[in-house]
């Protein structure tokens, strides 16, 4: 078997993972809900007057920061959504899946044995320490 053979089995399992498909199905949520549609679309709004504003010869000031305090407030409101909520959940799952394959990766480049090692704190400290000695 193949390096790309084996990532894509690897691929194929990931796509499996019940975190892969609530990340998957939480997006679709996400991008479906009225509510995080219509606070985005006021943040682009939001977005168009600011890109306006700061092009013109002499920009004021005053309403660019308005402007952007304005979008801040409404990023972070479109974040406290309910569906967005369950979207960023479901990205920590999958970011974790991630950081402890791509850890093994790591740990088996720098030479464990992928049969049997383990992705622990303990693991990851002394690939960290093995590569700071080279």
């Amino acid at each position: 078997m193949t390096v790309m053979e084996a990532a894509r089995l690897l691929g194929s399992a990931i796509q499996e993972d019940p975190r892969f498909a609530d990340y998957r199905d939480a997006s679709a949520l996400a991008a479906e809900d009225e509510q995080v549609k219509a606070l985005s679309d006021n943040l682009q709004a939001l977005q168009a007057q600011f890109d306006e504003e700061a092009v013109k010869e002499n920009p004021d000031e005053k309403l660019l920061n308005d402007l952007q305090e304005q979008g801040s407030a409404m990023y972070q409101t479109i974040y406290q959504t309910p569906a967005m909520t369950r979207m960023m959940d479901a990205k920590e799952g999958m970011d974790s899946m991630m950081n402890e394959v791509m850890n093994f990766l790591y740990l088996v480049i720098g030479g464990a044995d992928p049969k049997t090692v383990e992705v622990t704190p303990e693991t990851m400290q002394q690939m960290q320490a093995e590569m700071m000695q080279m």
